[in-house]
C-alpha cells in the first residue's frame, strides 16, 4: 500500500516535470517546423531497439527498412546488452545507413514480464535519441515489418497536412487472425509506436524509465503520445495500414498479451529472478 502511494505522489511530481520542461523546450523548437516541411528529401532517422532477437531483427526490422520506397534513412540499431550473434552479423551488412550501438543492459524497475513490455526498450530508446541526426524520427521494433511504401506515404501525409506528428493503421496476426487495427474508438486516433514519424525537433521527448510506476498509460510509447498531446503537438492519423505486427516464433499472440500467456518462458529469456 505504502509503495502504491509513494509511485501516485512519484508519477504525479514527475508528469509535472516532463509537462513544465516540455512545454518550454517545445515553445522555442516549432520555429523549426515552417523549415522542416520545405526541405526536399529530408533524412529519416529510424530508432530500433533489440535483445537477442537477431534472427528476428535481420528477417523482418532491417530487410523492412531496406526495402523501403523511401531511400534518404539512416537506422540506427542500438543492442540493449545482447549476449547472442547481434553485434557480429549487423556489421556484415554493408549499408552505411545502418549504424550499430551497444549499451549496458539496466534494469532499473521491478523485474517482471509487465514491467520489461511497459519500460524494456527505454535506455535503449533514448540512446538512439541522443544520435540521431534525422529530420523526422520513426520507431521500429526488431520484430516489426514495415510496408515498402511506409516511410514515403507517411512522410508526404505529414508534409501535405503541415502536421509535426503522424501515425497510421496496423495490420495485426493474433491466434491466426488477420485483421487492421484502425484505431477507430481512440481519441485521438493514434497508431502504434511503429507507425509513427515525427520532427526530429522533437527529440528532446525522451522515454520515460518511470512509467511503470503510473496507474495509467503505463507502456514507455503512450506515456510519450500522452505528453505529445498535452504540449499540442501538431498531430495527425494516416487510415491505411503501414506495419505488419506478427507474432513472434514462439507465440500465437502479439504485444503484452503474448507476453502474459507464457510469462515462465519469458521471465527466463530476460533473465528476470
Amino acid at each position: 500500500m505504502l509503495a502504491k502511494q509513494y509511485n501516485k505522489i512519484f508519477s504525479f511530481i514527475n508528469s509535472k516535470k516532463f509537462y513544465f520542461v516540455e512545454a518550454i523546450l517545445y515553445f522555442f523548437k516549432k520555429k523549426n517546423f515552417k523549415q522542416l516541411i520545405v526541405k526536399t528529401n529530408p533524412l529519416i532517422s529510424i530508432i530500433c531497439p533489440t535483445y537477442n532477437r537477431c534472427d528476428l531483427l535481420l528477417e523482418r526490422a532491417v530487410k523492412s527498412v531496406l526495402n523501403q520506397t523511401y531511400k534518404n534513412f539512416e537506422l540506427l540499431i542500438i543492442s540493449d546488452g545482447s549476449t547472442d550473434n547481434t553485434s557480429l552479423e549487423v556489421k556484415k551488412i554493408k549499408d552505411t545507413r545502418i549504424k550499430f550501438f551497444e549499451i549496458v543492459r539496466k534494469k532499473k524497475y521491478p523485474e517482471s514480464v509487465e514491467n520489461h513490455w511497459f519500460c524494456g526498450p527505454v535506455n535503449a530508446i533514448n540512446h538512439g535519441l541522443k544520435k540521431i541526426k534525422g529530420d523526422w524520427i520513426c520507431r521500429i521494433d526488431d520484430d516489426d515489418i514495415w510496408t515498402n511504401d511506409h516511410i514515403e506515404v507517411l512522410l508526404d501525409y505529414a508534409i501535405r497536412n503541415k502536421l509535426e506528428f503522424v501515425s497510421s493503421s496496423q495490420i495485426e496476426v493474433r491466434h491466426g487472425v488477420k485483421k487492421i487495427n484502425n484505431h477507430i474508438n481512440e481519441n485521438p486516433r493514434i497508431g502504434g509506436v511503429q507507425t509513427w514519424l515525427y520532427a526530429g525537433y522533437l527529440k528532446f521527448f525522451k522515454s520515460n524509465i518511470n512509467c511503470w510506476r503510473k496507474s495509467w498509460n503505463k507502456v514507455n510509447d503512450t506515456d510519450i503520445q500522452e505528453r505529445f498531446i498535452n504540449a499540442k503537438i501538431k498531430m495527425g492519423y494516416l487510415d491505411y495500414p503501414t506495419v505488419l505486427l506478427l507474432p513472434r516464433p514462439d507465440d500465437d499472440d502479439i504485444g503484452l498479451k503474448a507476453y502474459i500467456s507464457k510469462k515462465e518462458f519469458y521471465l527466463k529469456k530476460y533473465e528476470f529472478k
